[in-house]
Parts: structure tokens; C-alpha cells; sequence
């Protein structure tokens, strides 16, 4: 097999799993779905009217009277054209109101008509007279008068034909003189039409009667059901498939792999993001801890003393990834610095209690004091320290891409802590690609929602990180329903004991200072 023979051979794979995934996703629209079509077709099925079919068969034979009476073999003709005359026959008004006497209905002919239909069985002289109605018993009787009154019809017409040509014969030899030879002639003729009357009707014979149907006529209630089935599985694959298409958000960790082009370290879910106040999150922060491990990873090959988590639109969850990861770090005692640098939208006061109109913009006037500045959000966890974003600037973009910017986040660096920026999103704003195109900024950590993000936005995203030199270290999918099922509550108490014994306690009072002064944890 070639290389493009298994690219090919991936996509199709890809393909498929796809259709499935977006089966199991939408599952309550195919189920819903297929339940419709099940009942409605069940329901098809009791109101349909009921019909019971019985069958009669007859021989005809394709011999004409004068070869019975000559003995004669008859000369081959065209055995369909003679089948369809002779079902005609047995299907027309006059043997229908024959039919409508015998059995002292009121049906009219055309309503007798319609309840029966002859069919020419295809490789014998045989027709099936078959009679439908909503009663077995009466579907039987009408077949079996159909088949008797056919024989009937046609003894009757052949009878009446022999008569005919009996009473003209004997008109012509009472014309003739007695001794004459042409009477002679025709009067040996006699005794051949009484042969003919014996014969007349012998070419049809009733070879079965009708019986009484087992079962009504069409498809079984089990054959309904299933032909139910699979059409409501039919429209739900195509509402599945229509859905798809017109909804471009990403609701799977695979396909936010696939549009990022980025692996997933971490999946949050959507109960992590409930509580406001980051206080209060503290014992949801095992994804974080997940996180924390993924970014220690990426750090083997790398240097990443500066993080910064960005999302391609607003509401994704970036702000809340970033102080809860931050959380998680600073437990397992190494200094982390949380920086406001959304500088439109800020939100830190919303989840610190703490005046975001001192921090950032204030800083940036004096970088080398730029330690004053920072809060300790937590008294229990000095090992953390937040920058707020200060008073809004007129200017967002251009302080973040100025020098005194990159100042900030480099005196930040050189204390050996891990800053962890909280930056604008990438698509509405310039700001974050100011940021990432400094080189204090060592590493990129994009987060997207599980069906919010948009495929056209992470493309969009995507296609900005790829202009930049910063290889994002990958992305957090926030929002999940289903990310419970990983067991976070489990061990979630545990963890937490044992990170605090490793955290070292300081005075809350000279957080700052001692944040400072201690050397640079491993």
C-alpha cells in the first residue's frame, strides 16, 4: 500500500468516526426520531383497512368448438394474447352481474369489479381470480362465484352460438328440395352441433376454490415496525448530518485537536467553572493539577518561564484556566505571578477580592518596582501573587507591545517565578498579538469551549499563532458535560492535604517581600 493509499485510507477512517461521533453527540435527536417513525408507522398500520385476499383457480383451453368436435389438434396461436382475452372475460360487467344475482348483494358491478382482479398465471392455461375485502368469508364466496360464473358465462355464450348456427342450418335445409344432394349434405351437419353443444363449456374447468385467509393482506406489523425503523434512522442520519453542517461549533476534545492542530493537556468540567470566586474553586482544581503536570512536561525541552493563555473569542473559559492553574502551581510551592493583562475586559475583581484600579497600568511607569504592586489573593498560599490590571488605558494594544510592557514581565522573569498572563482573546483584539510577539513570552496556552467555539474561530486563531515565533504548548478544552466520568471527586481531598504540607508557610503580612527573596524553586 503507498503512502497516499494509507492517507487516504486515514481519512476515510476519519470520515467515519466523525458520522459516529456526531451520531453519539446528537443521540437524543435519533432517538426521538426513530421513535416517531416507529409509532407512526405502527400507528399506519391499525388504521390501514383492513383486507383479506382469496384465490380461485380455472383452467381455460385455447381449443375452439370445431376442433373438439372434429378432433382435431388445435393450430398453435399466441398463448398471451388468448390468457389476457380470457381474464378480460372473466373480469368484465357481464360476468360481474352474474356474480352481483348469485350471491344477492347490493354492491353495484364496478364495486364487485374493484374487489376482484384475474391474473393469467405466466407458463400454464390457468387464471387466478382473486378477491379482496375487509371479510375472509365474503372474500371467498366472491372469488368462487367469480371462478363459477366465468365457466358459466362462457358454456352460456358458446351454447347461444351453436343455437344460432343449429336454427340457421335448419332454415337453409327446409329451403332446399328434399331429394336435393346440397340437403343431404347439410343435414349430415346436424348431428355435429349436437356433438358441439356437448363440448360447450368443457374448455373451462374450476380446478380450486377459494379458502379461508389466514392472514389479512399486507406487510405484518413486525415487517411495518422495521420499515419504520430504518426510515427513522434514515431522516436522523440526514437531520444529524444537516445539524453538522450548519453548526460549525466543536463540541469534542478530537475535533478541537483536529482545528487547533494542538494537543489537549487537559479537559475541564463545565461544575469547575460554576463557582465564581476563585476562593471557592479550591477543591475543583484536579484538572488544573492535570494541567500543571502538562505544562512541567512541555518545560523539559523548553524553557517557560512566562505562560501566556489566550482563547480565540471571548467567554471560554481563558481567565478561570488561568487563575486556577496558577492555583495549582503555586501548591506545589514554586512562586507563580498572575498577571491582568486583559486590559478591556477585566474581570479579577470578579473572582479576587482585591482593587483592580492599582496594578498593571500603574507598573508599567516604574518596572523596577513593580513588586509593590502585587496582591497575595489567598492568606493561606503566599507562594501566589496577583497583578491586577489597574486603571483601563485609552490604548490597550500599543502598552501592551511598548517597552515598558516587556520591562514588566521581564523584572518578573528575573526573579525565577512563573508568570502566567492572562491576555485578551486573539481574534476581536490586537492586544495578545502584541504579547505574544515579545520574547519575554515564552510559551502559549490556548482554551477553547466545548460548544461555543466555532471551527471558523479556531481556524482564525490558529492561523495567528502560525505568524508568530511562540509554538503554543497546547490547549485546554473547558466546558465538557461528560468530564465527570474521569473521577476528579475521588481523590480531590487527598491531593489537597498533601499539597498543603508541601506548601512552606510565610506571614501573610510580608508575602511580597519573602516572595521575593527566596531563591528560585526547582
Amino acid at each position: 500500500m503507498t503512502a497516499g493509499d494509507r492517507l487516504e485510507a486515514v481519512r476515510q477512517s476519519e470520515g467515519l468516526s466523525s458520522t459516529w461521533r456526531a451520531f453519539i453527540g446528537r443521540w437524543r435527536i435519533v432517538v426521538v426520531i426513530v421513535i416517531v417513525c416507529v409509532a407512526a408507522a405502527a400507528a399506519q398500520h391499525e388504521r390501514a383497512p383492513k383486507s383479506y385476499g382469496a384465490t380461485a383457480g380455472v383452467t381455460f383451453a385455447s381449443a375452439t368448438l370445431s376442433d373438439a368436435a372434429l378432433a382435431v389438434s388445435p393450430v398453435a396461436g399466441e398463448p398471451q394474447r388468448e390468457a389476457d382475452t380470457e381474464a378480460l372475460i372473466a373480469h368484465s360487467p357481464e360476468v360481474a352481474e352474474a356474480v352481483r344475482s348469485e350471491l344477492h348483494t347490493s354492491a353495484s358491478i364496478k364495486e364487485l369489479l374493484s374487489l376482484v382482479k384475474v391474473e393469467a398465471a405466466p407458463s400454464a392455461d390457468v387464471l387466478d381470480i382473486i378477491a379482496s375485502t375487509s371479510n375472509p368469508v365474503y372474500s371467498v364466496r366472491l372469488a368462487n362465484a367469480f371462478a363459477k360464473q366465468y365457466i358459466n358465462f362462457k358454456t352460456q355464450s358458446q351454447l347461444a352460438g351453436i343455437n344460432s348456427a343449429q336454427a340457421q342450418l335448419e332454415k337453409q335445409i327446409s329451403a332446399l328440395p328434399v331429394n336435393s344432394g346440397e340437403r343431404a349434405t347439410l343435414e349430415q351437419s346436424l348431428p355435429r352441433l349436437s356433438a358441439l353443444r356437448a363440448v360447450a363449456g368443457g374448455s373451462a374447468t374450476i380446478i380450486g376454490l377459494a379458502a379461508l385467509p389466514a392472514q389479512r393482506l399486507g406487510l405484518s406489523l413486525s415487517t411495518t415496525l422495521v420499515i419504520g425503523l430504518l426510515i427513522g434512522l434514515a431522516i436522523a442520519f440526514s437531520v444529524v448530518f444537516l445539524l453538522e453542517t450548519l453548526d460549525r461549533r466543536i463540541g469534542s476534545i478530537e475535533d478541537f485537536e483536529r482545528e487547533y492542530r494542538l494537543p489537549a493537556l487537559a479537559s475541564v468540567p463545565q461544575s469547575a467553572f460554576d463557582p465564581k470566586h476563585a476562593n471557592e474553586r479550591s477543591a475543583l482544581l484536579e484538572p488544573y493539577r492535570i494541567l500543571r503536570g502538562a505544562v512541567n512536561l512541555a518545560a523539559v525541552g523548553r524553557t517557560i518561564d512566562t505562560l501566556l493563555v489566550t482563547s480565540a473569542v471571548a467567554g471560554e473559559g481563558k481567565t478561570t484556566v488561568a487563575i486556577d492553574l496558577a492555583h495549582a502551581v503555586a501548591l506545589t510551592d514554586r512562586r507563580v505571578v498572575l498577571v491582568e493583562l486583559d486590559l478591556r475586559r477585566p474581570t479579577f475583581a470578579q473572582h479576587f477580592n482585591l482593587d483592580a484600579r492599582r496594578g498593571f497600568t500603574t507598573a508599567v511607569t516604574e518596572p523596577d518596582h513593580v513588586m509593590e504592586f502585587l496582591v497575595q489573593p489567598f492568606s493561606d498560599l503566599p507562594n501566589l501573587l496577583v497583578l491586577p490590571c489597574g486603571r483601563l488605558p485609552a490604548n490597550p494594544s500599543e502598552l501592551l507591545g511598548s517597552p515598558s510592557t516587556a520591562a514588566v514581565l521581564s523584572r518578573l522573569a528575573s526573579e525565577g517565578v512563573l508568570t502566567v498572563i492572562d491576555a485578551p482573546p486573539l481574534n476581536p483584539v490586537a492586544d495578545t498579538q502584541e504579547l505574544i510577539g515579545s520574547p519575554e513570552v515564552n510559551a502559549v496556552l490556548l482554551v477553547g469551549r466545548a460548544g461555543k467555539t466555532t471551527r471558523d474561530e479556531a481556524r482564525r486563531a490558529r492561523a495567528i499563532l502560525d505568524r508568530n515565533l511562540v509554538e503554543p504548548i497546547g490547549i485546554v478544552i473547558a466546558g465538557l458535560r461528560d468530564a465527570s466520568r474521569y473521577g476528579y471527586e475521588a481523590y480531590e481531598a487527598d491531593n489537597s492535604a498533601l499539597e498543603a504540607g508541601i506548601a512552606a508557610p510565610l506571614r501573610s503580612d510580608d508575602a511580597a517581600a519573602s516572595f521575593v527573596r527566596q531563591p528560585p524553586t526547582a
